[in-house]
């Protein structure tokens, strides 16, 4: 569980340093706080949960490209490996009810995936290389009661599907109950070649739109973003209940679990 000592730190972070300036570079700037971390960086089943505080940048909510060795080698492997990325083509290979959804709405929810998402696509391919080792990472993106700066939540256990999320569920709700605006709850569906019900599909599992549909009754949660670190869909809320849920409680999974 998530200790009160990591708790008290993370109240504490906006008075122990001023939020980095990222101006028109796609970058945090400065280290995150680490509030969980357990394991080997690259091993599967190591623990990692950390939070960024930054200035709320325009940078942040473009297309600009991270200056990340990570990423830029993840993007040389899609090209090498001649991997398949468009969304549609990925969504029509999956059989899965949720997908058809995306699908029919695919020009308006999915589009390229923006710097938060590619800076934190980047950091799990450090971690394990998505075409070696298949993991996710999940996030939250909160903005302050002023309006002028952000919270990046990211976690990760290095497992192919992130399973109960409890541990990034509580700070964020701890920061909703003291004024900060939940924004966005992101997860990332990794490629799979030759596995097309989960080849970097842009769609919820059921459990995902589980816990997407209980994290807007707890939060008032507007949108939740599935990447593959090339696209990314965005589904608004009012979607929420269109997808098909499992009759258990939600987690974030892989569609094909």
């Amino acid at each position: 569980m998530f200790k009160r000592s990591a708790i008290a730190t993370l109240v504490c972070l906006t008075f122990a340093a001023l939020p980095a300036h990222a101006d028109t570079a796609c970058t945090f700037g400065t280290p995150p706080t680490v509030l969980t971390e357990e394991g080997d960086p690259h091993e599967t089943g190591s623990r990692l949960l950390k939070v960024w505080e930054v200035e709320d940048s325009p940078v942040y909510w473009s297309e600009t490209v991270p200056d990340s060795e990570a990423y830029s080698q993840f993007r040389a492997e899609v090209v090498d490996l001649d991997i398949e990325t468009d969304p549609v083509r990925l969504l029509e290979r999956s059989s899965i009810e949720n997908s058809r959804i995306v699908r029919r709405n695919a020009s308006d929810w999915i589009k390229p995936a923006g710097c938060l998402e590619m800076l934190m696509y980047g950091y799990q391919h450090a971690r394990m290389n998505t075409f070696a080792s298949p993991t996710e990472f999940g996030s939250f993106i909160l903005r302050s009661p002023n309006k002028e700066r952000l919270r990046i939540y990211y976690y990760t256990n290095n497992q192919d599907g992130l399973g109960n999320m409890d541990i990034i569920v509580t700070p964020v709700l701890w920061d909703k109950q003291n004024g900060w605006d939940v924004l966005v709850a992101l997860h990332s569906h990794v490629f799979h070649p030759g596995q097309p019900e989960i080849d970097g599909v842009l769609a919820p599992s059921e459990p995902d739109a589980d816990f997407h549909a209980n994290l807007h009754a707890m939060m008032g949660l507007p949108e939740a973003w599935i990447t593959n670190g090339i696209n990314t869909v965005r589904m608004p809320a009012s979607s929420f209940n269109d997808f098909t849920m499992p009759t258990g409680g939600g987690e974030v999974s892989n569609p094909s679990e």
